[in-house]
């Protein structure tokens, strides 16, 4: 029994010396692990605006799965595991993640969406469930609006841009003072930015934490572009366009969010012509990831309802 323990010590002792030589190296072991972990199984499709990287596994109706700004289709694997029976595509949106940065006009919303449809034909992806968190709900709206006749349900995972809150949330305060708080360019910024989004940050594996807050203080130009493209292209928000889509909705917004304030969800609620309202506590602005059990189980309960 001793020599077990000492072996195991010795092999965890190993792992963590390497995943310090050779971080990149354990960060893609890691995330390999989770793929598989998951049954989530890496792909890139041609589009005419590139190769655009995607997550997909399951099988039945498809479910569509669109990240927020500056995030990535990994961050939806851990609620993944409860929402089985359906074939779950997470992309990478087009111009983030692992994919190539685009030039700054492919960052409005209207181009956006035309990507995000390119990326869905070269699968040959036509009926489908839509499901996004922040940007990408935004983007899931107007694609609800623009093929309503694809478009089988539409669910708000935590708050969505596009949303008049009778409060400022915390951060649209410091963004009205002309700040950009989720664009990072050091370790001590990454880091508070996590605080913004989480009550409490999640466990990430330390070689994958690492691997993506490089990646984002690296990209930091090129997302204060992003980031400026994207919000000056808000024409018509979200709680505009809601009373237009006929498809059953889900809205699971967090009463601990920081990033849009928590009254902006009665505001959508009442906007949507056929939606469920769940307001959970302890989650931020990313429930798919601080909580992630109990948004899977809740998106597959709507799933399966519709």
């Amino acid at each position: 029994m001793k020599r077990i323990v000492l072996s195991v010590v010795i092999l965890l002792a190993g792992l963590f010396a390497a995943s310090e030589i050779w971080p990149s190296k354990a960060a893609k072991v890691i995330l390999s692990g989770l793929h598989l972990f998951t049954g989530m199984s890496p792909q890139q499709v041609e589009t005419p605006i590139g190769p655009v990287g995607y997550l997909r596994g399951g099988s039945g109706e498809t479910v569509v799965l669109l990240h927020g700004i500056f995030a990535r289709k990994e961050h939806w694997l851990d609620m993944s595991r409860q929402v089985s029976g359906y074939d779950l595509v997470m992309l990478d949106l087009p111009g983030f993640g692992d994919n190539p940065v685009l030039d700054g006009a492919e960052y409005a919303y209207d181009r956006q969406v035309a990507n995000v449809f390119a990326t869905l034909d070269a699968l040959g992806i036509k009926d489908f469930h839509l499901v996004g968190n922040s940007m990408g709900s935004q983007i899931a709206t107007m694609m609800a609006a623009a093929r309503p006749d694809q478009i089988k349900t539409i669910s708000y995972i935590g708050s969505p841009v596009g949303v008049t809150a009778p409060t400022p949330s915390d951060m649209e305060r410091v963004i009205a003072e002309g700040t950009a708080p989720l664009v990072v360019r050091t370790a001590t910024q990454y880091q508070d930015r996590m605080a913004w989004l989480f009550p409490k940050e999640p466990f990430l594996p330390r070689p994958l934490a690492r691997e993506w807050r490089e990646a984002e203080i690296t990209r930091a130009d090129s997302n204060q572009m992003i980031w400026d493209r994207v919000n000056a292209s808000l024409i018509t928000p979200t709680d505009q366009i809601a009373p237009q889509l006929t498809v059953p909705s889900l809205v699971i917004w967090c009463r601990d969010d920081r990033i849009f304030h928590p009254t902006g969800a009665a505001v959508l609620d009442a906007a949507l012509p056929d939606n469920t309202l769940i307001t959970p506590s302890g989650c931020g602005h990313l429930p798919m990831l601080d909580r992630p059990k109990e948004t899977g189980q809740e998106l597959r309960a709507f799933l399966d309802k519709h």
